[in-house]
């Protein structure tokens, strides 16, 4: 999981939150993509209200079109508001489908994919397909926010001109669906540059940042294990908890591969078992599909059952023998007991029977084999 940057989160209320878009977007030090859906993924657990503030001149597409999506399945109620600038793949953001506002003096930009390549013409022609895929991806996206078809969008957008927009241009083209006023902006005069509409937003965003770290770091100390915590320690022991969970998914698929092997060896036992079974004639060949089904369902008491059942292929026990079992010995069991050995008798398990019927052959035998 990424690594929360909770200063980009501005709680306003116990249901609402607003998540800042304030920089380029992606690079090393920019608006990253996995940073943006893991602070929207934190927030829409407790906040269904979320407000998505932008000033951005762009940056990467890729990364622009992960941000668009996140904001578009978010299970929160989003509402996108354009402080400063959303220009180039920050302004498809900005058309992600949400209700869109923009302040009084904003500044919406849109232009075709611009990005440089090297290489040979096999990988100019290769570049220039991929910016033609993007392109045709990215009228999609914004024809989706208003009236206008993707060809459409295409062909006004994309001819090669930065298309700059106020915010009542943007909603007359139908981009933008309300126009609010922030404060302090009569400061920019009458025709403010994009350069100072932008700067005057990022010149706000850090007002309100201070009481809002502390609101967020007040609410995490309510928390058991970051009472006793420093800021400092708190966001480290919340980028732990952040590298624990991401850890999820390899301990699941350990766990997964070591059930699975549980369950080939629990089957090769349970099959080792039924066909010792049939071996032992308790239960025929043909039941053995239904016998297993007893066992995965009640391994335990399907082995009690089968067990309590009666061997019909199992060769003769000494102690069989011995009673005449087997057939053609001269086994005892219609031998006279006075012509046997204590041992003979005991071991055909016939000492009970001596001493009930014949209690003074026991004495003899008993006598001859102990002794007084």
């Amino acid at each position: 999981m990424a690594k929360y940057n909770f200063l980009n989160v501005v709680v306003t209320s116990e249901a609402s939150a607003s998540l800042m878009l304030y920089g380029q977007i992606g690079g090393e030090d920019g608006v990253s993509a996995e940073q943006v859906n893991a602070e929207l993924l934190y927030l829409q657990q407790d906040y269904p209200n979320i407000d998505v503030h932008i000033n951005s001149i762009g940056g990467e597409v890729f990364a622009g079109i992960a941000i668009y999506n996140a904001l578009r399945a978010s299970k929160s109620n989003i509402k996108i508001f354009v402080d400063g600038l959303a220009a180039s793949i920050a302004g498809v953001i900005a058309l992600c489908g949400k209700p869109l506002y923009m302040s009084y003096y904003s500044r919406l930009m849109l232009h075709q994919v611009r990005g440089v390549c090297k290489g040979g013409a096999r990988d100019m022609r290769t570049y220039a397909d991929q910016i033609e895929s993007l392109e045709n991806s990215l009228a999609e996206m914004i024809s989706a926010k208003c009236d206008m078809s993707a060809d459409a969008v295409k062909a006004e957008f994309f001819d090669g001109s930065d298309h700059w927009m106020t915010a009542e241009e943007a909603r007359r083209r139908g981009l933008c669906d309300s126009i609010y006023d922030m404060p302090g902006q009569e400061a920019l005069g009458a025709a403010p540059t994009a350069e100072a509409v932008y700067a005057f937003a990022n010149s706000l965003k850090n007002k309100p940042s201070t009481s809002n770290k502390m609101d967020f770091f007040n609410e995490l100390k309510k928390e058991s294990s970051f009472q006793n915590l420093s800021e400092e320690q708190s966001l480290a022991q919340i980028r732990t908890l952040a590298n624990e969970a991401a850890k999820v998914p390899a301990l699941q698929a350990e766990i997964d591969e070591l059930t699975g092997k549980l369950e080939a060896a629990n089957k090769s036992a349970i099959e080792a078992y039924l066909n010792q079974a049939v071996a032992d004639g308790r239960i025929p060949k043909d039941q053995v599909e239904s016998y297993t089904a007893l066992m995965q369902a009640d391994e335990a008491n399907a082995r009690k059952v089968i067990d309590a059942l009666p061997k019909k292929n199992q060769a003769p026990s000494i102690k069989d023998l011995l009673n005449g079992a087997g057939k053609g010995s001269a086994a005892p069991e219609n031998k006279d007991l006075a012509q046997m050995t204590w041992d003979e008798i005991d071991q055909a398990e016939r000492l009970a029977e001596l001493k009930d019927k014949h209690p003074e052959l026991y004495a003899a035998k008993y006598r001859d084999k102990f002794g007084e």
